[in-house]
């Protein structure tokens, strides 16, 4: 397996793209296939995939500081503090599911009465979290193994097995949904089920191929592993997906306010969000790969060669973000269609994609540059700004602008558009300052 410093961004960001392509694809189709079973299902699973999103970042802390250490020590030659990091971030991983998904479990009643929802979306909404919650240490696995596979160049297999478990997610949602064989109709119970089934069956692919490519994963050096290895994840992870954890709370914040505004605010923002996470796709995944691609620079001591990439990274995701808001304006009177049929629902998707074209080409600021600061080692700088303007801007932005004001989603997407820009407008300004220098975790060993 080639190293990603052998590597170019296609062949790195590709296979990332295509794999977040095909979770994007399975979100959507989710929200397609249950819009025939019910628009308050739409709207409760909605509601759900934010705290799908932030069960998903807490388990990106320790996936995202093994990927930066990993990178920077295979970087630098040090395979042998690589091999325990990995083995480490694999025993943090499993403390942090055990907690999250006992805490979530028992907690979804009291959280979901903060809503204030309609009976039949309270419902939906509570089974799906208690069942995808409970289950959620498949998750917190494939997150750390594919992370595994990637620092260590190999990209494909992680994107194989993702396409893998979507088929199985699709089939077992039109099985749960549609009655298929003769078998009973589940509704949300069966859709969150699939998901779990899905992610179990990704987890033990990722497993297979790990070991058959060799790469070492030894627990028994758990037993001889002491605080300061998991210190060092969690000093890099924490601040690092602390950026990520602040903006998740800061949407689950903003979905109460949408809730506020009714079904049809709710089903709108499921609808949109199911589109508009084609447009930045590709920025997530050039993100991604800069992160490691930059970690990997950062290890060899090439700080000159990440300062420019990174740049010429962030123009690349801007200029495809930008077309792809204008082709989906242009052809969202018969892209909604197939969802809704709804009036009020389409007419306010109309408005708010005019706001999304100075918001999607924002977000690069921060699904890029933010990536390449902590693939440097620069991650506490990010978690700073990014709480102040998340909350002062996105949050109460939200509230002023959609609640007191009254104009609704709009407002409410027009304060998410004035707090990517005034945030990502500091990241890249940390990036041109070079103040992220000399900020790496490791020293390179010579060889």
């Amino acid at each position: 397996m080639a190293p990603f410093h052998h590597k170019s961004l296609r062949q790195v960001a590709g296979p990332l793209w295509i794999e977040n392509a095909l979770r994007t694809t399975l979100t959507t189709v989710d929200v397609f296939m249950l819009s025939f079973y019910s628009e308050k299902a739409v709207a409760a699973v909605g509601l759900i995939n934010q705290y799908v999103f932030f069960i998903q970042l807490m388990y990106l802390m320790v996936a995202l500081g093994a990927s930066i250490l990993l990178a920077q020590y295979l970087g630098s030659g040090d395979k042998e503090t690589a091999h325990k990091t990995a083995v480490a971030s694999f025993a943090l991983g499993t403390i942090f599911a055990v907690v999250l998904s006992l805490t979530l479990a028992l907690g979804a009643p009291g959280l979901m009465s903060l809503y204030g929802l309609e009976p039949a979306v309270h419902d939906y909404a509570l089974q799906f979290l208690v069942i995808y919650s409970s289950c959620s240490v498949f998750t917190a696995y494939s997150m750390l193994q594919s992370t595994l596979l990637r620092v260590h160049g190999e990209t494909r297999a992680p994107m194989y097995i993702n396409m893998a478990a979507n088929v199985i997610n699709i089939l077992g949602n039109a099985i749960s949904l549609f009655g298929w064989f003769g078998l009973p109709v589940l509704g949300v119970v069966g859709v969150a089920s699939a998901t779990v089934f899905a992610q179990a069956a990704a987890a033990l692919a990722l497993q297979v191929v790990i070991r058959r490519r060799g790469i070492e994963l030894n627990f028994r050096l758990l037993r001889v592993l002491r605080w300061p290895e998991y210190k060092k994840l969690l000093c890099v992870g924490v601040p690092t997906a602390g950026e990520n954890i602040s903006y998740n709370l800061a949407q689950i914040i903003n979905m109460r306010f949408i809730a506020m505004l009714g079904t049809n605010s709710m089903a709108a923002y499921v609808f949109l969000t199911s589109f508009l996470r084609y447009v930045f796709v590709s920025s997530i995944s050039i993100g991604q790969a800069t992160q490691i691609k930059v970690g990997w620079w950062i290890g060899n001591g090439n700080e000159e060669i990440a300062a420019k990439k990174a740049m010429r990274y962030f123009v690349l995701g801007s200029s495809i973000s930008l077309v792809l808001v204008v082709a989906l304006n242009l052809s969202q009177g018969l892209l909604f269609r197939i969802f809704t049929q709804n009036p009020d629902i389409l007419k306010l998707c109309g408005t708010v994609l005019l706001v999304s074209l100075l918001l999607e080409p924002a977000r690069n600021f921060n699904v890029i540059i933010i990536p390449a600061l902590k693939g440097a080692g620069d991650v506490r700088y990010p978690v700073a700004v990014g709480v102040v303007f998340m909350w002062l801007i996105g949050v109460l932005g939200s509230w002023f602008l959609g609640i007191v004001l009254g104009w609704g989603l709009v407002g409410i997407y027009m304060a998410l558009c004035a707090d990517e820009w005034t945030r990502g407008l500091f990241m890249l300004t940390r990036w041109k300052s070079g103040r992220w220098r000399g900020r790496g975790f490791v020293k390179r060993v010579p060889s």
